[in-house]
């Protein structure tokens, strides 16, 4: 409400002022234009009196011109001079200077000095036409002559007057001006005074003390700002120490469950070296012994025709159970593996792939492998072993490769097929099932990458990329200490 009151008279004293400096404007520009006109008119008035000389110079000229063409010319110069002393004495009679575009009301004085004037203007202009139109006798003419002289003297004190008076009335209108822009300047203060006084003290006063209560409010809020930085500042370091020990507990998980991820693949390969162990050196040899067993029985010529052929029967069944025993032992844990390495394995495991299947796989290695750490080959080999079973079930495909590649200090393994790719082959078996969970799981634990790339109906593609100058997974004993720690 109080800065409402403030603006108004603010506004009110701004008008005040803006009309009284547009007032005194107006007045000075009218009183300027009045000064123009008066000039005008005072300077014409004064060529009044040169003009009424020359018609009197004239005049005595053609008296006593000697000779007829300066007569002539003398006639033709005084009727230019007498037409233009009566059009400006009539102008500056009516106060309307057309020739000048000046116009300016005279006074009772002026006009009562021109009806003065007027008797000796009208002798002279009467007597000078008769020696500007026609010749006349030497004593009209001596008699025009003393009538114009007699005239001349009045006519040029009273046009002196009318200058003077034209002088004076502009002088009375300066003074008027001065007097009017005086009251203005007057007013003007006055209002600035009351400005002053109603408007701008109270503003101060109001804006002394919103400042003090800005300042209290400032000082208030530096205190709350002091005190909520010390509050954020305990927050951010609550904030960070939860946000260590989170991470600290997230990277102990994380460190628990490689832990125990590697130890559950070390579980798995021991179990499958010892199933392996069992095929080979237990009902392996027992079933050696039995085909040893069948294939002593004597007599057999002089069995049945029947029993003959059940006989057949059961000696192929047991000579193919040894063959599948083997084979399952060497998936198992393949003895190629330890003894020779990543590279003879998996030929042997292509090999054996394309016996079963009767597909196109090709194995290249780009470079030499070599012997590997015995984790990194088992867990390359199980990679390998998954996604050629991967291929040959779910993808359709009738060729695969398998490339072995050394790039700096990375092993890299590919295994590519031409099959309908993996979201087309078994979108819950593969891409949600065990067995890309297990290969991606051992690259980690190997501490490499596992990508997968297909498409539909353009393949399959598995890479793995191994560092060979880190670290694999921790053996059977350090696994066993971390579980228990």
């Amino acid at each position: 409400m109080l800065t409402r009151l403030f603006t108004y008279r603010y506004i009110l004293a701004l008008s005040l002022i803006a009309g009284l400096t547009i007032w005194g404007q107006v007045l000075i520009q009218r009183q300027l234009d009045k000064q123009e006109n008066d000039s005008w008119l005072i300077n014409e008035a004064g060529r009044q009196r040169f003009r009424s000389q020359m018609i009197v110079k004239d005049v005595l000229l053609l008296v006593n011109a000697p000779v007829a063409s300066i007569a002539q010319e003398t006639r033709a110069r005084l009727n230019r001079t007498l037409t233009q002393w009566a059009t400006y004495h009539q102008q500056l009679k009516s106060g309307n200077l057309t020739v000048r575009h000046a116009q300016s009301l005279n006074s009772a004085t002026i006009q009562a000095m021109f009806i003065r004037l007027d008797p000796h203007f009208g002798a002279i202009q009467q007597e000078a036409r008769r020696f500007a139109q026609s010749t006349l006798s030497p004593a009209e003419a001596r008699s025009a002559v003393a009538t114009i002289l007699q005239h001349d003297p009045a006519f040029l004190s009273q046009m002196d007057s009318i200058v003077q008076q034209y002088e004076a009335e502009a002088s009375q209108k300066i003074a008027a001006l001065r007097q009017t822009e005086l009251l203005l300047l007057a007013i003007t203060l006055l209002v600035l005074v009351l400005e002053a006084i109603f408007i701008f003290r109270p503003a101060v006063r109001a804006l002394g003390q919103t400042l003090g209560q800005l300042t209290a409010a400032q000082e208030t809020t530096q205190s709350m700002n002091h005190d909520l930085q010390q509050s954020n500042q305990a927050l951010q370091d609550a904030q960070g120490k939860l946000l260590r020990e989170s991470a600290l507990r997230h990277q102990q998980q994380m460190n628990e469950q490689v832990v125990r991820m590697a130890a559950l693949m070390q579980g798995q390969e021991e179990e499958r070296r010892r199933l392996s162990h069992d095929l080979h050196d237990g009902l392996g040899q027992m079933l050696t012994g039995l085909k040893l067993l069948v294939e002593n029985v004597r007599s057999v010529h002089l069995l049945p025709e029947k029993e003959q052929r059940a006989y057949a029967n059961l000696k192929d069944l047991v000579i193919k159970t040894i063959q599948e025993t083997r084979q399952i032992s060497n998936n198992l844990m393949p003895p190629v593996l330890s003894d020779f390495g990543l590279e003879p394995a998996l030929r042997q495991l292509v090999d054996q792939k394309v016996r079963q299947t009767g597909l196109t796989i090709l194995i290249e290695s780009e470079g030499e492998v070599g012997r590997l750490d015995p984790a990194v080959e088992i867990g390359l080999y199980r990679i390998a072993q998954e996604a050629l079973n991967n291929a040959i079930r779910h993808a359709d495909a009738d060729e695969i490769d398998v490339l072995l590649q050394i790039s700096g200090d990375n092993l890299l393994m590919t295994i590519s097929d031409n099959g309908r790719g993996v979201a087309a082959a078994a979108p819950e078996s593969i891409l949600n099932g065990h067995g890309l969970h297990n290969m991606r799981e051992r690259a980690r634990l190997l501490n490499g990458v596992f990508r997968l790339a297909s498409e539909v109906d353009q393949g399959t593609r598995v890479i793995v990329t191994i560092p060979l100058g880190t670290s694999p997974t921790p053996d059977a004993a350090v696994v066993r200490r971390a579980a228990v720690a």
